[in-house]
């Protein structure tokens, strides 16, 4: 879930710096094809940009094979039998992401909702209407103020059906035949996911502004004066609709497109504008892709270079000490699950879900994933062949060949795998040997 919103934020500030260059540069000029089909590639643009930090090229390291779990479980006192009963989870050890999760979650559902009521009223404007087929147009006479068209209908005013002026059908018309309501659910459906961006609402509003200018473009470059046509607009000047799904004659852009229709055609010099874009796209992309190994390998020689590295030391959970430990290294127990002895391979240190996990050397991530009954597992490969294991975890706060630093916070403890209780599996490793961590610790 933390990857999800991460990957919304990132989206919402890449829309916000492109639509920000869109509105300084481009939207002024007459270029209306050019400008809607800008404005529509902003949005698979800025929701595929974030995606690029998946992106790396990996050179082939030897596997690091997983063995199966046999570590005991979590127990209060070194010398007791382990319980099988989960301790109840604390409110202390309640995550904000659930509330961050229950409030995206009541306001895409909002959104949704307005969005199928949308249709739902449009739906049933239609099936009370009279329909009738004029010049190849299905036209729909409904109970309405203004004319407005929606896919392949135009809705007239059912007592106004011989006044509407030419021009206006003609504008309504093109709407239809650009597919200008396709542009309009598309950008609904992008306001359900990003309802808190807000560049997402100006986003739309170009959108539609977009819209009617190329539905004037058409009208005006038809047989109708471009003198009548500011005439008619004019005479329309203070009217709204609310309704957002479908494009209308009569609303508050009309001042808007009375000044582009007024506008000398855009030089087409200015085409050269739109270079802008490209300088702007690899900075984005520049910042979500991640180094290639070459870097890596010698961004390690450097450090290897420069640092003297030591033996995995301090103590693996944050301000934690030995008094925490519950389970020692080396013993036989009695495993409460397998019912058969078997040998403990690191020590287990109780911590509440949530307590930070420390790297206990500078090393590089090897693993970070889930396995199975180790739970989430992070392993980390240090200098000298020596290696720690981390099982058990509620999350991880690293990636994969990510270079850590020696008490760097790599996660955070939990109870996941064959746990009955929140704790830290904690193992030490020289040359694939499993030693004891006790005698690391400073």
């Amino acid at each position: 879930m933390n990857n999800f919103f991460i990957h919304l934020v990132q989206a919402s500030i890449c829309l916000a710096v492109l639509y920000s260059l869109y509105y300084v540069f481009f939207r002024k000029l007459t270029f209306h094809k050019i400008n809607r089909t800008l404005l529509l590639l902003l949005l698979p643009i800025s929701l595929c940009l974030p995606f690029l930090n998946q992106i790396e090229i990996q050179i082939a390291n030897q596997a690091l094979i997983i063995p199966d779990f046999d570590d005991i479980l979590l127990i209060k006192n070194p010398t007791q039998e382990v319980s099988l009963e989960p301790s109840e989870p604390s409110e202390k050890d309640w995550n904000p992401i659930r509330l961050l999760s229950f409030v995206y979650s009541i306001g895409m559902f909002v959104c949704l909702l307005k969005l199928l009521l949308s249709i739902t009223q449009l739906y049933k404007l239609k099936k009370k209407s009279e329909t009738f087929i004029k010049d190849g147009v299905c036209f729909i006479a409904a109970d309405i103020q203004s004319i407005f068209s929606c896919f392949r209908w135009i809705f007239i005013p059912k007592d106004k059906i011989n006044e509407i002026h030419p021009s206006i059908l003609e504008h309504e018309k093109v709407h239809i035949k650009l597919g200008h309501t396709i542009d309009l659910i598309i950008i609904e459906i992008y306001l359900v996911v990003f309802w808190f961006n807000p560049f997402s609402y100006l986003f739309r509003k170009s959108i539609k502004s977009i819209h009617e200018y190329q539905a004037d473009q058409y009208v005006i470059n038809s047989q109708f004066k471009k003198s009548n046509y500011l005439e008619l607009l004019a005479k329309n000047l203070g009217a709204k609709q609310n309704i957002q799904l479908h494009s209308y004659f009569n609303h508050s852009l009309i001042k808007k497109r009375i000044d582009m229709i007024t506008k000398t055609n855009s030089n087409q010099k200015n085409l050269i504008r739109y270079i802008l874009l490209i300088p702007v796209l690899a900075i984005l992309f520049m910042a979500f892709v991640k180094p290639t190994s070459n870097n890596h390998i010698l961004e390690q020689v450097l450090t290897e270079e420069i640092i003297i590295e030591t033996p995995p030391s301090v103590f693996p959970i944050q301000n934690g000490s030995k008094d925490d430990i519950t389970a020692a290294y080396g013993k036989n127990f009695n495993h409460p699950v397998r019912k058969k002895k078997e040998f403990h391979g690191g020590i287990d240190i109780r911590a509440k879900i949530g307590t930070p996990i420390i790297a206990t050397a500078n090393g590089t991530i090897t693993l970070a994933e889930s396995q199975g009954d180790w739970g989430n597992l992070i392993v980390i490969s240090h200098a000298d062949g020596y290696e720690t294991w981390y099982a058990h975890l509620e999350n991880f706060n690293i990636k994969k060949d990510q270079q850590v630093q020696k008490g760097q916070v790599i996660g955070f403890s939990g109870n996941t795998g064959l746990s009955t209780g929140p704790h830290l599996h904690y193992e030490v490793k020289h040359n694939g040997k499993r030693l004891n961590p006790m005698d690391y610790f400073e």
